[in-house]
């Protein structure tokens, strides 16, 4: 053991806290969290560990560490799961494409509050649910709710009724035909529904119902009687597991070499209302309860809807722990407790989610297989098609953006191995702008982008392509052998028009035509489509930015802040072009500074 290690296992305290290791290069091995951080890090040193089979892999990497202490082990807890996002450690276990999962989210940020689908919780003043393993879920989950309590997709009142209401799918709160606390009782039925809580939602049903009944609105009652009926509908579809209206999550895994799967079953109200699959990645040498403690600590800190009770295959390694911030974020009166059930039903639930976890990695890998084969069959079948010397592995393929030659842009997207590689993307802001002549602008996306090639500066010199596709005919094809003859380059190119998705190959005069089937043709399909979005993507950035933007932006010495200043006091630029006595012009050169009020009433 090095002796500045020594040293530092000295000096750790007694504390709770993070432990973040290190290897040759100071790269982010493994995030860990411990009640005391001294006791725990120590035991890594030593030559008996606890028995966990990756620690002699992972010391054999680790020449440094250093440690966070906080106050508490929810801080504790919190912080690991946000290193652990950060540095993505080599030897901790990874929720697959965390990123990916999708939530549903009710914004009350807005008037009307709204309800729609995203990927990463970015707001405290929202409700989430999910995290969701399928997108198709979600939407049908919300084309069920919209079906039962019609919702509105407007932001505020207004005398325009957004989409839905024509549809019969929103109940009018956009145009005022029922008031914004009518909305609100609305929206908490949805919370309720979506969350599996069906026996609250009738018992506030029939309760409304009563009131319209009494108060003699009797189309409202009757709207709600409908809602009542939608419920008892899906009600009956949902099946019964248990006689008791319990709150209960089951998890189980099944594990395979290098990774693992999660069936989570959700009860609510004594019926399993879904079932979500999950994969972890970097599981090999880990142990059940390793397995079920990296899952819940993701899954259950990303997730509004908590259980009552949570039943695993594996206890976790600290139960206590899991508990205290399980019922911290909860703040329910509820105790949620975690168990490892042996017998009955509960036992019988959690052997089914094995079998469940076990079939969804078969598909998944089938799939995976799939996907590959189709890759690989279409990277093969374009080397045969274009007659290439070897397998195009890395593909760039640019498109040009603009707007009657303003706000011009070019994207570079690269796929590798049939797959994106967004690290690798680039995008250029046309200089030439102004000139709508989509053949200059791809000239100089291309020139610029084959420059950076040439250069001696190792570290900014980007890799060739095997394979150079281009967005567009003859014309675009004709710029992009100019520029590759230029820096004497032998890459294959390309142009794939839109009309007909015809494939223009240079010196030849005919286009290349494949069936729509071909996956050659797939490929590059997605190729152009993906440069297309990446395109468009950031010309709407600058176009929106060129929206706001005025005289002011031109004036040396008004900056964000002063503009601000000078528009929230005289309202617009044309009311300042009206100033014209000497006490006007002097409050002026106050706010924003003699020389800049001079250049400014010199320009307006």
């Amino acid at each position: 053991m090095a002796l500045d290690i020594k040293e530092k296992l000295k000096n750790i305290p007694h504390k709770p806290g993070v432990y973040l290791f290190k290897g040759k290069n100071q790269e982010i091995l493994y995030v860990g969290k411990a009640k005391d951080l001294k006791n725990r890090v120590s035991q890594y040193f030593r030559k008996e560990h606890d028995g966990r089979l990756q620690i002699p892999f992972l010391m054999q990497d680790v020449t440094d560490f250093e440690h966070i202490i906080t106050d508490n082990d929810v801080e504790c807890l919190l912080l690991e799961n946000t290193l652990i996002k950060k540095y993505k450690p080599r030897y901790n276990i990874k929720l697959r494409d965390d990123k990916n999962y999708a939530f549903i989210k009710i914004d009350y940020d807005c008037e009307i509050p709204q309800i729609y689908t995203m990927r990463n919780p970015d707001s405290k003043n929202a409700r989430y649910f999910g995290p969701y393993s399928s997108a198709l879920k979600v939407r049908e989950t919300l084309n069920l709710v919209r079906k039962v309590f019609p919702y509105c997709a407007n932001k505020k009142v207004s005398n325009r009724p957004c989409f839905y209401y024509y549809l019969h799918r929103c109940p009018g709160v956009c145009i005022g035909k029922i008031s914004l606390e009518e909305y609100q009782q609305t929206i908490h039925k949805i919370s309720l529904f979506i969350a599996g809580n069906i026996s609250e939602v009738k018992k506030d049903i029939q309760k409304q119902m009563r009131e319209a009944a009494s108060q003699k609105l009797f189309e409202r009652a009757a709207d709600l009687r409908d809602q009542m009926r939608s419920i008892e509908v899906v009600e009956e579809r949902q099946k019964a597991i248990f006689a008791k209206k319990v709150e209960w999550d089951f998890i189980s895994y099944f594990q395979t070499a290098d990774k693992s799967t999660i069936n989570v079953f959700v009860i609510r109200g004594g019926k399993m209302i879904d079932r979500k699959n999950f994969i972890l990645e970097e599981t090999q040498n880990k142990s059940g309860c390793d397995i079920i403690d990296a899952f819940m600590e993701k899954y259950y800190l990303e997730t509004s809807d908590l259980p009552r009770e949570i039943f695993v295959q594996e206890l976790p390694t600290d139960i206590e722990m899991m508990e205290r911030v399980l019922n911290e974020k909860s703040q329910k009166k509820h105790k949620i407790t975690i168990t490892k059930p042996n017998r009955a039903k509960k036992a019988e639930l959690i052997t089914l989610g094995i079998e469940n976890a076990k079939e969804y990695f078969e598909s998944w890998s089938r799939d995976q297989v799939s996907e590959l084969s189709r890759t690989t069959l279409a990277l093969d079948e374009l080397q045969k098609v274009l007659k290439l010397k070897e397998t195009p592995f890395r593909i760039e393929c640019f498109d040009i953006s603009n707007i009657q030659g303003t706000n011009s842009v070019a994207s570079m997207v690269v796929f590798e191995n049939g797959k994106p590689n967004r690290s690798q993307y680039r995008k250029f802001k046309i200089k030439i702008d102004g000139q709508p002549n989509d053949f200059a602008m791809m000239k100089e996306a291309l020139t610029r982008r084959f420059h950076l090639s040439h250069r001696e500066d190792t570290e900014q010199k980007w890799p060739l392509p095997n394979l150079l596709v281009v967005d567009g005919g003859k014309g675009q094809l004709g710029m992009a052998v100019e520029v590759l003859n230029e820096y004497a380059l032998d890459i294959p190119v390309i142009g794939l028009a839109k009309r007909e998705e015809e494939i223009f190959w240079p010196g030849k005069a005919e286009p290349i035509l494949l069936p729509k089937s071909d996956y050659a043709l797939q490929l590059l399909q997605r190729l152009r489509d993906e440069a297309h979005r990446f395109a468009i993507t950031f010309h709407k950035k600058l176009r929106s930015k060129q929206a706001y933007r005025s005289v002011l932006d031109d004036i040396a010495g008004i900056g964000p802040k002063k503009k601000k200043l000078l528009i929230r006091k005289y309202g617009s630029v044309a009311n300042i072009k009206k100033l014209a006595s000497p006490e006007e012009l002097s409050e002026l050169a106050s706010l924003v500074g003699k020389t800049a009020a001079d250049e400014l009433t010199a320009n307006l």
